[in-house]
């Protein structure tokens, strides 16, 4: 499969590079060994302070803090320091895993996995040549404005309230990587292996 080849090329170089967020990467392993399905772009989960010059500027956003684990009050606070322009937002977000499916059928256990998980917003995105990708997501999302054009408009008591309130959020969210982990190997067990994942691992990553 020359789609597969080439996300697994990309995944191990990524993660030479420590471009993987290493709790994770496990969990890819275990996806990307099995045969017949492969991960695009994932994440195990991110808290931080994101700068918006207008709403919906995604692409010109700017994270002035962000993390895969808890962050702090303190760090918060001073990346502040560093706000120009735009909105200001602390946004906590769940784990999120795009897995693509060679047909419909492995799509389906991919989305049972899923929600049974505990990943309530898992939904099938696309169907491209009869692959399907499958997004795993969760519901644990925070958005809190904070200010504008680098004024603080809030107390640092609410900061220190949304802080501990979207650490709290992304832990929850985390805690269910193991359970997916486990449903993933039960998975690889039905499906089988796919010889490629270590032929492309021992060529890119040992």
């Amino acid at each position: 499969m020359k789609a597969k080849r080439e996300a697994l090329i990309s995944l191990f170089t990524a993660m030479r590079e420590q471009k993987v967020d290493e709790d994770i990467i496990e969990l890819l392993m275990i996806i990307n060994s099995i045969r017949g399905i492969y991960t695009t772009s994932s994440c195990s989960g991110r808290i931080g302070i994101l700068e918006e010059p207008y709403l919906g500027a995604k692409p010109l956003s700017r994270w002035l803090l962000k993390k895969h684990f808890p962050i702090t009050f303190e760090e918060a606070k001073q990346s502040l320091k560093f706000a120009k322009e735009g909105f200001l937002f602390l946004k906590s977000q769940p784990p999120i895993l795009h897995i693509v499916a060679e047909n419909f059928e492995i799509a389906k256990r991919i989305h049972e996995i899923g929600l049974f998980s505990g990943f309530k917003y898992t939904t099938f995105k696309a169907v491209n040549s009869g692959k399907v990708l499958v997004e795993i997501n969760g519901t644990e999302y925070l958005t809190t404005p904070l200010g504008k054009d680098g004024k603080i408009l809030v107390s640092d008591e609410y900061l220190k309230f949304t802080v501990n309130l979207g650490n709290t959020m992304l832990n929850r969210a985390k805690s269910k990587l193991p359970r997916l982990k486990e449903n993933f190997r039960e998975l690889k067990d039905k499906l089988g292996e796919d010889e490629l994942f270590w032929e492309v691992k021992n060529k890119i990553w040992k």
